[in-house]
């Protein structure tokens, strides 16, 4: 039986609930007592959501022989996110030599982190090989060679997987599809071929053990990693017969999307996960192959729903169009999806949750010195200045994307389980902004 919670396709974390008081109650604790505790913004991450996502993968993909799930890090990434992960047994998969390195420092095993990247530096490439058995997804020719020629000076083989251009697109925003023909991402099929006749000749530097492709984030259908799938499987046949390789991984990529507002409809975790392995299973079988190990890379849909963003609202303002502005006290620093792609939220007053919504709604805007800083173009709520404002499924491309713009700190994130309430990245200082700086000496005189 699938398991009882998806929680991909809740606005809300899990966790959370209404107490008498009419306060928003996450993993057992009012999120206004929260405020007043960490302060505002605050980030706020629900772990039953995690560890209830988590779960929701591996038992959709329970039925298939040999598969893991590598959580992608750039969705939502911290120590204690390495730790808890490490705990329920998933892998990892890392972009960049600061999140391989929290990896390493959180003593993720080696063997289940896998280093992506379309520009990866030598730097990032020799940190992985020393790191140990970590798989490098490679995804250029030059990258290849660069690959190749660190493993030698090292004394080492590299175990890596191409990725490659499926030609696949999903129901998704143009700036976060990654499989069409023109991507920056990958190999294209047309020149898979050759890549491989070079894999060969640097046989002694270089092992490849599989093929990975990922076609976009946010989707909601299944359909397009069917086709990919597909395409990957033909791949697989043909390696055999032109080369003789029998690849033994293949990794599909994430993607799958959560429910930000109430129009939003993806497909369930455990549906998602069940439907692939049985496509890949149908998919090798028709072409009499071997069963791969199966990897796939959820992100958002681990952390995205786990995340609320608490603000304090602060200046209200009617402009003479009617349109209302109600100010927070963050905004596209601590968000800046919005105005990088229009995405969509939903929000609550967590000190008045059964206020009745208004006729018109307000926009709820930011403090930063942009036109465009707008969290909600639209939110129908009562709210006024001093409220706090939840805004949810913000676990995912929040703390990840965060900057400093206007000389400003990013807000504290906090952990939520069993009740208690625990801080797992600081809040920065003023002084935290200070702390890189350097003044020549010729202009202190």
């Amino acid at each position: 039986m699938p398991p009882v919670e998806s929680p991909n396709t809740k606005i809300r974390p899990s966790s959370s609930s209404i107490n008498d008081k009419g306060h928003l109650v996450i993993g057992g604790l009012d999120t206004v007592d929260l405020a007043e505790q960490f302060g505002t913004p605050l980030w706020v991450m629900d772990e039953t959501t995690i560890t209830a996502a988590v779960a929701a993968y591996k038992e959709g993909l329970s039925a298939y022989p040999d598969s893991l799930v590598l959580y992608a890090g750039k969705a939502f990434l911290c120590l204690s996110m390495c730790h808890l992960l490490r705990r329920h047994g998933i892998g990892l998969d890392v972009v960049s030599g600061g999140e391989l390195h929290t990896a390493c420092q959180a003593s993720f095993p080696a063997e289940n982190i896998y280093l992506h990247g379309n520009n990866k530096s030598e730097g990032e490439i020799r940190q992985a090989l020393i790191a140990g058995n970590v798989k490098i997804v490679v995804d250029s020719e030059s990258e290849l060679s660069l690959v190749a020629s660190i493993a030698r000076q090292l004394g080492r083989r590299a175990r890596i997987l191409l990725r490659l251009i499926p030609g696949v697109e999903p129901d998704t925003h143009q700036h976060i599809v990654t499989g069409h023909e023109e991507s920056k991402f990958g190999l294209a099929l047309t020149d898979l071929f050759p890549v491989v006749r070079k894999i060969i000749s640097l046989d002694s530097a270089v092992e490849l053990i599989g093929l990975h492709s990922h076609i976009g984030s946010q989707s909601h259908a299944m359909e397009p990693y069917w086709q990919m799938i597909d395409i990957l499987a033909d791949c697989f046949v043909d390696l055999q017969a032109s080369f003789g390789l029998r690849l033994s991984q293949i990794d599909v990529g994430g993607g799958l999307g959560i429910a930000y507002n109430d129009n939003d409809r993806p497909t369930p975790i455990y549906e998602w996960a069940k439907g692939i392995a049985e496509h890949v299973t149908s998919s090798f079988q028709q072409r009499c192959l071997p069963l791969p190990k199966l990897l796939v890379e959820p992100g958002r849909s681990i952390a995205g729903t786990a995340g609320v963003t608490l603000y304090r609202a602060g200046h209200k303002k009617r402009l003479p169009s009617g349109l209302t502005y109600l100010f927070l006290d963050g905004g596209m620093a601590d968000n800046p999806r919005p105005i990088t792609y229009d995405a969509r939220y939903t929000a609550a007053i967590a000190n008045r949750m059964n206020a009745p919504a208004p006729l018109t709604p307000l926009s709820l805007a930011g403090r930063y010195c942009e036109s465009g800083d707008i969290i909600i173009k639209e939110a129908f709520l009562s709210a006024e200045s001093g409220d706090l404002i939840a805004v949810f499924g913000t676990g995912a491309y929040n703390l990840s994307m965060a900057s400093n713009y206007n000389r400003t700190g990013r807000p504290a994130c906090i952990l939520l389980s069993a009740g208690k309430a625990e801080i797992i990245v600081e809040r920065e200082t003023v002084d935290d902004l200070l702390r890189q700086d350097r003044v020549p000496e010729r202009l202190l005189r």
